[in-house]
């Protein structure tokens, strides 16, 4: 119980400090976060930029998805720490920056 608590809140505070940072996630509850960027090509940079960064993601896009709506897919998990996000959430604040995407 407090486990999936502690996931529940990691997610919802996760997705707020995306969002904040100009991404747009999609809806939704789950600690599973798709975050659009686009173009494929975008996806697909990203997913390897943030791996530079220490952050494992995974980009994907047509004919996964529709085109023009490429995401990177965050997965976060219970053993995730505040810290952990925040990092992250830098992260993707500057991979987004440098791509364009944010």
């Amino acid at each position: 119980p407090d486990r999936v608590r502690q996931l529940r809140d990691s997610a919802v505070y996760f997705r707020e400090q995306i969002t904040e940072c100009g991404f747009k996630p999609l809806p939704g509850e789950t600690p599973i976060v798709p975050i659009i960027v686009g173009e494929t090509s975008s996806a697909i940079r990203m997913s390897d930029m943030l791996l530079d960064e220490g952050v494992f993601v995974t980009g994907f896009g047509f004919p996964v998805v529709p085109q023009g709506q490429a995401r990177v897919r965050c997965q976060l998990s219970a053993a995730h720490t505040r810290d952990d996000i925040d990092e992250a959430v830098a992260a993707f604040k500057r991979v987004g920056a440098k791509l364009g995407v944010i």
